[in-house]
């Protein structure tokens, strides 16, 4: 395993290139230790065998035990070409960054060029939208290439609402499919949660990784500031040490919101900063999605 320094977010964007930082990223994980990202939907009935201990209880055909006492689990095979899209913030709030780290559309850029990486390895389809593409999932030869350049044009501006960009979603992804969000979430609860509940109830797979530079949870500045709000200009003059404390407060209470909010709608939360390290990010992601599978 490579050492942890070499996938810190700033040392992986040195490489530029996001197919060497996908590979630099996927080289950080144990080889074979994640199951596949669309694990649940990905398994079609193949046979039975006989029972044997340790197996998971939950793979017995109890229908067959009733018939003939007989013990045997159900065994699976892996259905290729499974539909996964990746739905980029490519707002102007994602292009936020401090103290010398990547922005937040840069770190979900290559978050999202390791999930398609890992899915095209295992032979499932990938796809994107953002406010500037469309791009439906695919698994053919020559896919990954467009969809990394479908990132690497990718660029932070103007206003993303999340209903216009998962409204655009029922094309590409016409079967049951699971749907990725990459996001800063500073849209209402309300009006993003009307949108993912959509996707849920036609039956998609939904995971949404809500990404912050630590200084928007932190608030590390001192004395008199004005922030301004990278999509609509708007300035608000304060002082931070007076406000931090309260600050804080109200920034976990949004988070756990938003986590509180997927929750009871079947969607699943996961809070990443933009400081932690690709594998860590991308394990936690993994880790995730088996243990929901």
């Amino acid at each position: 395993m490579p050492n942890e320094a070499l996938l810190d977010p700033v040392v992986v964007a040195r490489l530029g290139n996001l197919e060497l930082r996908a590979r630099r990223i996927l080289d950080g994980l144990y080889s074979g230790h994640h199951a596949n990202i669309i694990r649940g939907h990905s398994q079609d009935f193949s046979e039975h065998r006989a029972y044997n201990a340790g197996d998971d209880p939950k793979t017995l055909d109890w229908k067959i035990f009733g018939r003939t006492d007989r013990l045997v689990v159900k065994q699976y095979e892996e259905q290729t070409n499974i539909g996964a899209v990746v739905i980029l913030d490519d707002s102007a709030s994602m292009n936020f960054s401090a103290g010398g780290r990547l922005t937040k559309l840069e770190y979900a850029k290559t978050l999202a060029a390791a999930l398609g990486y890992l899915a095209t390895r295992q032979g499932d389809a990938i796809g994107l939208i953002s406010r500037q593409t469309l791009l439906p999932p695919a698994s053919a030869r020559g896919h990954l290439e467009r969809f990394f350049d479908a990132l690497e044009k990718g660029r932070a501006e103007g206003v993303w609402t999340m209903s216009d960009v998962s409204g655009r979603l029922g094309r590409p992804l016409r079967k049951r499919g699971f749907a990725i969000v990459l996001s800063d979430l500073m849209e209402d609860v309300d009006t993003v949660l009307s949108s993912l509940r959509s996707l849920a109830a036609r039956r998609h797979e939904v995971i949404v990784v809500q990404l912050a530079d630590p200084a928007e949870r932190d608030l590390p500045f001192d004395g008199p500031v004005i922030f301004t709000d990278m999509e609509t200009g708007e300035k608000i003059e304060t002082n931070a040490d007076a406000i931090r404390a309260d600050y804080q407060a109200a920034f976990e209470a949004r988070r756990q919101q938003f986590s509180h909010a997927f929750a009871g709608a079947g969607i699943d939360h996961l809070f990443l900063t933009t400081d932690t390290p690709f594998d860590k990010g991308l394990g936690a992601f993994l880790t995730w999605r088996a243990a929901r599978s």
